[in-house]
């Protein structure tokens, strides 16, 4: 309880501290008017109250520097010089005075250094002083935004009084709280060497340790390298040290959390811890930095839900977690609120309060250890309080290790005949168990036989009822085959009588084409007499014509009295081309008469030909066919003997099935038999074997009881020999 009180004053003294220093502003008797500003790419000036803010382009060189300029008075130069005092800058300054250089702070250009949110300050010797004062500051950052939040002036013993309090708060004060960091990493590291069960003290000591690293952002004087890459790495181990600080309240407190909750805080957490090195200028992670702050809440927040969930278990032994998750809150709240309102803080405790939480979760997790030693403590002295008692119950065990030594010697001698006669005895039951055996592979042996005789018997009768089978389709096909025969053979007959038909049809067609030829033959022979006929008609016509035209002309001759007779003659001359006409008509209808029976004529000479070929074919088929048929009948009578033959190998193959099933059936009931002999047999050996097995564990436990009897006269003695000394 004084260690948590001495803690919980030690975090109220600081923020007591904070709280109490005077606010930044002018000292009232010396004031800098007529600010103005020069330098490159300037783009807003602001340098009539405080904070005086210059916004120029993005400064490339130490020549981009930007100058402010001012005049102060004094009514008395002090003998001392006077103090300028610059409150928590964020660039690198260079001080003239009455344009000589007094000091500098950080350095400028590309490679350029400071120490951010730093109160530092330069002592203006006397010597350089006068009633009237020109001030000249040469400013320089990598953003090109510029702010003086407050200038004090003070004489050289308060200079060096602010000095010092600052040094303690801005850097001391930091440095001493990274060593205390340290020490708890350390000590926790080490703690879970010894507990490798608890991961929670690696995680302590992660956490504290990262932190340590972060609270050097203030405290660097100067660095070699890039500072931009310098701050990255140190702003980064703020997110990581918040990452086991989660990690630490989560399995400290039991906080149970899915998966997929887990992942996405350690996702964030390297995300923050990532995004510091992708900025490329102080004001980069400066906003960076600002936006990770939401990280530490997490933290809080885990801490918070796990110290009042502990309440109810662990009662007021995490107060440790619960002051520092105050300091934490408050101290980042004293922060924030300067912040927010742009205001000047004296004093940064948002890395001390964060050094309160893990200060005060590591004095919670180390009265578990407390807790361990006070009980070991206990439990020793509990121990030596049962001391007398266990004399005495040393006593009563020498009494009865005595009885026992005498009752295990009569144990050790009955369990002695007792594994005689059980060995007497189980020589016996060995050769029984043997003679078993015998008839047991006997009875196998003849139970093989028979299954060899019975699967033979098996197999034969298959064999006989398979080709039973095979014979009874056999004959079937035969018998079909046969039919077909006879069916083939009616076709035969039937399609010979057809073919004899078609012969005969053939023929008396070709005789009557030879008719029909002959008839048109004399057809021929007519058209060719009317032809004849035709033609001398034409030449009658043509003689007629001729003497009714000489007829005209004697008409014409005679005059009016041959007037009548010429026109008979006119009569006779149309008549006789009337004739001529008919002839010719009648020619040409013979003429094609004539051509018509030709190709008649061609047409039945050429069917002709064609029923003779038939003829002959059919001939040479029903040749053909008297020859099929002569084979069909041979055939016939083969499958009819064949047919025979079938009829009597299936009665000889019934015959011996059934002799077959009646061996089969004897063989059954010898099988059975066997069977059922096994079946006795198996019983009789199965039991012999458990027979034998308990015989075993009978002769095993008989041997352990020995065995534990002589272990016992063993101890017994032991225990007697050390009950002696």
């Amino acid at each position: 309880m004084k260690k948590k009180l001495l803690l919980c004053a030690v975090l109220t003294a600081a923020a007591v501290t904070a709280a109490a220093l005077p606010s930044a502003r002018e000292t009232e008797s010396v004031r800098i008017e007529n600010w103005s500003a020069t330098g490159n790419s300037i783009q807003s000036v602001q340098v009539e109250t405080y904070p005086l803010t210059v916004r120029t382009g993005k400064p490339e060189s130490a020549d981009d520097a930007v100058t402010l300029s001012g005049t102060f008075f004094l009514s008395d130069v002090p003998k001392d010089g006077i103090g300028l005092i610059l409150y928590k800058n964020l660039m690198a300054y260079t001080v003239y005075v009455n344009d000589i250089r007094i000091d500098s702070i950080g350095r400028t250009g590309p490679d350029f250094f400071f120490q951010p949110y730093i109160t530092r300050g330069v002592l203006i010797p006397a010597s350089v002083l006068q009633p009237q004062n020109t001030i000249r500051l040469e400013i320089w950052n990598d953003t090109g935004t510029y702010k003086i939040r407050m200038l004090d002036f003070v004489n050289a013993d308060d200079y060096e009084k602010s000095m010092q309090l600052f040094g303690f708060l801005d850097i001391q004060l930091p440095r001493f709280a990274c060593v205390m960091l340290l020490f708890v990493a350390v000590y926790s590291f080490f703690m879970f060497i010894n507990y490798r069960s608890k991961k929670e003290f690696l995680h302590l000591a992660l956490a504290a340790f990262l932190f340590s690293i972060y609270l050097l952002n203030v405290t660097v004087y100067d660095f070699p390298g890039s500072y931009v890459l310098m701050k990255a790495f140190l702003y980064s181990c703020f997110p990581a040290s918040m990452l086991f600080v989660i990690r630490f309240f989560r399995r400290f407190f039991g906080i149970k959390t899915s998966k997929p909750f887990r992942i996405a805080i350690n996702a964030v957490g390297i995300v923050f811890i990532a995004g510091y090195y992708l900025q490329r200028s102080t004001a980069g992670l400066d906003a960076w930095h600002s936006v990770m702050l939401l990280y530490p809440v997490t933290a809080i927040s885990f801490g918070t839900v796990g110290f009042f969930k502990s309440l109810k278990t662990n009662g007021i032994r995490n107060l440790g977690i619960g002051v520092g998750l105050v300091a934490a809150i408050a101290f980042s709240a004293y922060d924030m609120y300067y912040f927010v309102f742009d205001y000047t803080p004296f004093v940064l405790l948002q890395g001390i309060g964060f050094m309160g939480l893990i200060l005060g979760t590591f004095y919670s997790i180390s009265q578990e250890v407390a807790d361990t030693n006070r009980k070991c403590i206990l439990f020793a002295e509990e121990l030596e309080a049962q001391s007398d008692r266990q004399n005495a119950i040393i006593e009563h065990i020498r009494g009865a290790s005595d009885k026992a030594d005498k009752a295990s010697k009569t144990l050790g001698e009955s369990i002695e005949s007792v594994s005689l006669l059980a060995e007497q005895y189980l020589t016996s039951l060995a050769q029984i168990n043997s003679n078993i055996e015998m008839q047991y592979e006997q009875v196998q042996s003849n139970k093989g036989n028979v299954d060899q005789i019975f699967d033979a018997i098996g197999s034969m009768s298959s064999m006989v009822e398979k080709h039973e089978s095979l014979v009874t389709v056999t004959v079937s096909d035969v018998n079909n085959l046969s039919a077909g025969i006879k069916k083939t053979d009616e076709l035969v007959k039937k399609s010979a009588l057809t073919i004899r038909k078609l012969t005969d049809a053939c023929t008396a067609a070709d005789k009557d084409v030879a008719d029909s030829s002959r008839f048109v033959d004399d057809l021929a022979n007519y058209s060719k007499n009317i032809y004849e006929i035709v033609h001398t008609i034409s030449g009658i016509s043509e003689q007629t014509n001729i003497l009714s035209i000489n007829a005209a002309i004697e008409a014409a001759r005679s005059g009016a009295a041959g007037k009548g007779f010429g026109v008979v003659a006119a009569e006779i001359r149309s008549l006789a081309n009337q004739s001529g006409e008919s002839a010719a008509k009648i020619n040409e209808i013979l003429s094609t008469m004539v051509e018509k029976i030709g190709n008649i004529q061609k047409q039945e000479s050429l069917v002709s030909s064609r029923l003779q070929d038939i003829i002959t074919e059919n001939t040479n088929t029903e040749s053909g066919m008297e020859e099929i048929y002569r084979v069909l009948e041979n055939q016939l009578a083969q499958n009819n003997r064949i047919s025979e033959t079938m009829s009597a190998l299936v009665e000889t193959v019934h015959t011996i099935s059934d002799q077959t099933a009646n061996q089969k059936g004897c063989g059954e009931d010898l099988r059975q038999s066997l069977l059922l002999l096994e079946t006795i047999t198996d019983a009789i050996l199965i039991a012999s074997r458990e027979q034998q097995k308990c015989n075993e564990k009978l002769k095993n436990n008989l041997q352990q009881i020995q065995s534990v009897s002589e272990e016992n006269l063993e101890v017994i003695a032991e225990l007697t020999e050390t009950l002696s000394q």
